[in-house]
């Protein structure tokens, strides 16, 4: 089972490296290594072609944003399985690509998520995001999965597409709700941590950002019919509460 393995970056000279050492540790051999890189002008690309050899494909263009760029390695990757390393996040060990192919084997998921440590510069945890089995009920209660740990079938983004541009921060969670929620799509939720990441993220660098990020997440729920909206896009943050250690 082909596991495609896709790193977005725009100027990420001072993280990238680690990230892609992470990948390149994994004891999994059956993977595809995509980097989009949005034109950076930091030296990022210096680093990412010293590693050419361990490299599937790489882009270095001008794009949309995150996802524009997510969904450009998307339509490169050839895996059965595609997961996302952005480039301020490492895997948590060498055995998760391992872990996340024997999951999918066994239990034929259509997507595979596990938990995520958010951490500091110098590596120390500040916190944990403990995930659970998803349901709809927890969907509608505002519920979703860490998504830098997100593993789905290809076959799923052919048949229900790709990230929606036009959902700014949350075209994630808008993702997850289609795939999860309106599709109901098999998940398997694997208890251990796949994931270290950087604090602070696009959609929570300020009051704007939170704000259109709820409007965003609200769109995304009455576009896929969550029974009460307005009371889940409430809850929601709660949730990330209830699953932050």
């Amino acid at each position: 089972m082909k596991i495609s393995v896709i790193t977005v970056c725009r100027n990420a000279v001072a993280t990238i490296e680690s990230s892609i050492l992470s990948l390149i540790r994994q004891d999994y051999e059956d993977v595809e290594y995509i980097v989009i890189d949005g034109a950076s002008a930091d030296g990022t690309d210096l680093i990412v072609k010293r590693y050419s050899a361990y490299i599937s494909a790489y882009v270095s263009e001008p794009d949309l944003g995150m996802y524009d760029a997510i969904n450009k390695g998307i339509s490169l990757a050839t895996g059965e399985i595609i997961g996302l390393l952005h480039a301020n996040d490492c895997f948590a060990s060498n055995q998760i690509l391992s872990l996340i192919a024997k999951t999918a084997q066994q239990n034929e998921a259509d997507a595979i998520f596990g938990d995520l440590l958010f951490t500091d510069l110098n590596g120390n945890i500040v916190r944990k995001w403990k995930s659970k089995p998803g349901s709809r009920l927890l969907l509608e209660l505002g519920w979703m999965p860490a998504h830098p740990t997100l593993y789905i079938k290809k076959s799923v983004y052919q048949q229900y597409g790709n990230y929606r541009l036009d959902f700014g921060t949350a075209a994630d969670y808008e993702l997850i709700l289609r795939f999860f929620y309106r599709h109901s799509i098999k998940t398997c939720y694997v208890n251990a941590v796949f994931t270290k990441m950087l604090t602070g993220g696009i959609s929570n660098k300020s009051f704007l950002n939170h704000v259109t990020g709820n409007r965003n997440d609200l769109k995304a729920m009455k576009m896929h019919r969550i029974r009460a909206p307005f009371i889940a896009v409430f809850l929601k943050p709660l949730q990330k509460l209830i699953q932050y250690l």
